[in-house]
Parts: C-alpha cells; structure tokens; sequence
C-alpha cells in the first residue's frame, strides 16, 4: 500500500527565530518534503510541501534538477532533533536529506566542471535546502559525474554511504593487504566499505557482522571473506587475537574492537558520540562551550582504552562531501566492481513514507531510495 501525500503551501511559522526560506527570484516553487518540527514519529513531523526553487547565487553554485534521493541514519538522527546543537538548522522549513543525483540546469560563473544537462551525484553540504525535493542548489566541488551505465536511484544510494566508508578506511590506514573488520556488513554504509575495501584499497581480508540469512548472503556477495553472527556470537571473542590492521565501527561497538587489532592498529568510528575534536574539524570555529562540555561528559573512554590496549588510536570521524572522491568510486561504479544495494525505493515524492517507514524501523539492507523524476 503506497501512502499518497498532497502537497501545501507553508506558512512559514514553523521553527520560530528562524530564517524564512529565500524567495525565488521570479517567485518559482517546487515540492519538497519538509519538516516542521522536531519529533520522534515522521508521520506527524514530515510532510510533502510547497517551497520556493532554489536558485544559483554564488559562482561556484550548480542548480540541480533531483531525479533520485535517498535517505541515511542522519535523517531519521537529524528529525529527532539529535543535531540541534551541533548542526543548528538554517531555515525554518528544513528539506529532509541530503543524498541527490539528478541532472545540471544551471551553472554559476566560475564552474568549468559541469555544464547543463550533465549527470550528477552528490552528497550534500554546504547546500541550499536539501535532497527530498524537486530542485537542489550544490557546490561544484563536491559534486561527481554520474555514470551513465546506472540509474539515478543506483547512484542516490552511493554518495553519503560511499565517502564515508572510502574517508574511514583510508584515515585508518586501509592499503594494499590490509586485514579490515567492518561492523554492521549489510547496511548502507557497510554494504558499500565492504566492497570499497576490497575493490579500490585492496584489503586482502575483510570479516564483516551481519544477522543470519539474507544479511549474511548479501555480505558474502559483496565480497567479505568472513561474516559473523551477530545475534549468536561475540566478535570480540570470535575474532581475539586475529590481528585485524583496522577495525571500521558503524555500529557504536568501538570498545569492544581492541582485542582483535595488531599491535598499532586502528579503530575508526561513525557511530555514536563524536569527539570534540571531530566537531571543531566540521567548521572553522569551536564549538560552543556547554556543548564541549556535554561531548567531554559523553566522550567514548571504552573506544579509547580499546586502541590504547594495542597501543593503536581510535577516532571518530564526520564524512566530507568530496567531488574527487565521488569520482574515484564512480570509476568503479562504471566497471560493475562496486554495486549500490537498495532496499526500498519509493516511486515518488508522494510516497517518501515508503522509504523513510523502513528506513526508521532499522531494518534496512542497503539504501532507502524516492525517486522525484524520470
């Protein structure tokens, strides 16, 4: 059963003390899936909406007509509110999302990279509004080229997944023969470091943790040499002593990773709570200092006595949207070696309930994708 939305006009009262979304120039509006509140239900905070097109303004800015978005674990964090203090939101109508491929309307000045009717993937940063929408404005810089020979939902599904694997494995030292343990194997973000390890770093061995059945098989698939039980059996005790050069934590488990590193080895987590050190490296000023506090409370010391034990590091890392970096896994994206794992793909903007229900039910194996166009 498809849940079918209809689209209203925003009052613009929602988020009080925000900035109201910019205008289009000519007044131009396109639909968008909003929120208007934080909540823990997304059936009584999300809705489809009309809201003013997005429109270049800087030079560096590329207007970009969304074919297909997805949605990450961040979405369904950033709803509940879990962000406020450290991702403060711009506007008082937030778009949900921040995974686009679609096609160039409009390039700024300065862009020589792209031109109009290119294709396209990014992941969202410094952006206007965001993915679950018509229209998105991105930076050049961190956009890729699109390969042709996969669909625009093929391509959703990569880019907030894919850099944060690749930038993980690479800041724990991930090269040629590397022994890499990657928790959490069939998810968005595992299902694609599995294959990134092994196919762009050339890890020699990757053991994985998955539940039994479809989210084994999926791992084996994609390449892992080894996946492990989670719902029968420890890692930290199956896997002691097997001498893993990194250990990949999507999964808040840091703390129970330093038993199977070598010596000098490393943990690298995107779960749980982050760093002061990790916040100060997202902006170019420090954090406030009651949040420095709360993160000093919350700090991982588990993490870090894991690595210490081993006489490794543990760090905790935020992705960085990176065109480059989208364009080396688009190589293997175009050769079939790497291959995004959907889960769920809603038809349309209308039916983003589809995608977003499984998305928060933690259920998924792979991505949650609404497509927007043809």
């Amino acid at each position: 059963l498809l849940i079918k939305t209809q689209p209203t006009t925003i009052q613009y009262t929602i988020m009080p003390g925000k900035t109201p979304i910019p205008a289009h120039p000519s007044g131009e509006t396109m639909k968008a899936v909003c929120f208007s509140k934080f909540g823990k239900d997304p059936k009584e905070v999300l809705s489809v909406q009309t809201t003013p097109k997005p429109s270049v303004s800087n030079p560096n800015e590329v207007l970009i007509r969304i074919h297909a978005a997805a949605i990450n674990p961040i979405d369904k964090l950033r709803v509940e509110g879990g962000l406020k203090m450290v991702m403060p939101e711009e506007y008082d109508t937030p778009v949900l999302g921040y995974d686009v491929s679609g096609v160039v309307e409009q390039v700024g000045d300065d862009v020589t990279t792209f031109k109009s009717g290119d294709e396209v993937y990014v992941r969202l940063g410094k952006c206007k509004y965001g993915a679950l929408a018509e229209y998105v404005v991105a930076e050049a810089d961190a956009m890729g080229a699109k390969p042709s020979n996969i669909s625009f939902s093929e391509a959703a599904a990569v880019p907030l997944a894919g850099l944060t694997a690749l930038q993980a494995l690479r800041r724990g030292g991930v090269t040629k023969g590397s022994k890499v343990f990657i928790a959490g194997g069939a998810g968005g973000v595992g299902s694609l470091a599995i294959q990134i390890a092994k196919t762009m770093l050339g890890a020699s061995h990757v053991t994985t943790t998955a539940s039994p059945g479809a989210g084994t098989e999926l791992c084996k698939k994609l390449g892992a040499d080894e996946v492990i039980d989670y719902r029968s059996q420890d890692f930290g005790e199956v896997l002691k002593g097997k001498d893993f050069d990194m250990a990949f934590d999507t999964c808040n488990e840091a703390g129970r990773m330093g038993g199977l590193l070598k010596e000098g080895g490393s943990i690298i987590s995107i779960s749980g709570n982050p760093t002061i050190e990790a916040i100060s490296g997202m902006s170019s000023s420090s954090p406030p200092m009651i949040l420095r506090f709360f993160l000093w409370l919350g700090r991982n010391s588990k993490a870090e006595k894991a690595a210490a034990s081993k006489n490794g590091k543990w760090e905790y890392i935020f992705m960085s949207p990176n065109g480059k970096d989208l364009n080396d896994i688009a190589t293997h994206l175009k050769s079939g070696a790497i291959k995004a794992q959907i889960d769920t793909e809603a038809a349309s903007l209308d039916e983003f309930q589809v995608a977003v229900d499984k998305l928060w039910s933690g259920r998924s194996k792979g991505k949650c994708v609404i497509k927007v166009c043809d």
